[in-house]
């Protein structure tokens, strides 16, 4: 999923009205608990999916992005509304809730959308002042992106075009082959009235954080914008009894550099950031059920292989960053 910076303030006010451990919101009628909070409480019109762990709620604005795909400030009211009636519904419910995602679209451009997704167990670590609000909000993924779903189909259509299948078989061949359950979190959305939403897990919810966090480190920090981030990918991966998180990324700026000391030290530079960032959320959420970590910069093929263990070590200082990035090879 790519993240996108959005600039909108109102994401990091954090709005709790409702105490941990009441059922208000009883598993059995959820979906319609929700659409009719969010009618009569903020005049919202929802629609609702449950998937295993994972709450979706859908919410279609007339306007909002304006021009510049800027979100308005009727749309950020209507969707911090959402956002707060789903806060109060996951604290006070008896189902296994463990992610909420909001997905808001334009009903004028719906092929691009908004995509909040958030965990459960960060609301309640901000509501007892576990974590402050700004690490809180690091811990939102928040995107703008091509609906995937539209993307798919607007593709499959234009073969069908050129077959000359009618509309029936077109219906057919969607359903049976392209109209699925997404295998990652880039693939969330909501199109022509379906849900394209997955259970999520915490490693793949991990991963695609460390990757948001990655992309505005290098967007606020001045000495980082020499580098030009051209691609990053992150994954957690499960292969050979194996479980790791895996980064792949191109650095531009690496292909106009001579001097070898040169080339070297941005390597450092680039893959302690990135480390760093990466070894934050996995120290920060206490995870430990991978064996290590693995980054791969694709311009120079250099990689760096950590072991779960010596992210601890690292944060809990007891193993230095020049050791850490000595492994790059």
């Amino acid at each position: 999923m790519k993240a996108i910076a959005l600039g909108l303030t109102f994401f990091m006010a954090i709005f709790f009205v409702t105490a941990c451990g009441e059922i208000t919101y009883p598993k059995e009628k959820l979906r319609e608990s929700i659409i009719e909070l969010c009618a009569e409480e903020y005049n919202v019109a929802v629609d609702v999916k449950v998937t295993g762990n994972t709450m979706a709620i859908y919410i279609p604005i007339s306007n909002l992005f304006g021009i510049t795909l800027a979100i308005n400030k009727v749309a950020q009211d209507k969707v911090q509304d959402v956002l707060l009636g789903a806060s109060r519904v996951a604290l006070s419910t008896d189902a296994d809730i463990k992610f909420y995602c909001i997905i808001a679209q334009d009903e004028r451009i719906p092929e691009i959308q908004l995509v909040i997704i958030k965990y459960v167990d960060d609301i309640k670590k901000v509501y007892f002042q576990a974590i402050s609000r700004g690490e809180y909000f690091k811990r939102t993924i928040i995107d703008i992106n091509e609906n995937p779903q539209a993307k798919k189909e607007q593709s499959i259509r234009e073969v069908f075009g050129k077959m000359s299948l009618d509309e029936e078989i077109q219906q057919n061949v969607l359903n049976d082959f392209f109209r699925s359950e997404p295998s990652s979190l880039e693939g969330i959305g909501y199109w022509n009235g379906q849900f394209y939403i997955k259970n999520i897990t915490l490693p793949e919810f991990l991963a695609e954080q460390m990757k948001a966090r990655i992309i505005m480190r290098f967007r606020e920090k001045e000495e980082l914008r020499k580098y030009e981030l051209k691609s990053l990918t992150s994954k957690f991966t499960e292969e050979d009894s194996a479980k790791y998180f895996f980064f792949t990324f191109q650095i531009e700026d690496f292909l106009f550099l001579t001097d070898p000391k040169e080339i070297v030290g941005g390597q450092r530079e680039i893959f302690e950031n990135i480390f760093e960032e990466t070894s934050n959320v996995i120290y920060g959420y206490k995870f430990k059920e991978f064996k290590f970590v693995k980054f791969l910069e694709k311009n120079l093929n250099k990689k760096l292989v950590v072991p779960e263990k010596d992210i601890f070590l690292f944060k809990k200082q007891k193993l230095d960053i020049s050791t850490i990035l000595g492994r790059i090879s």
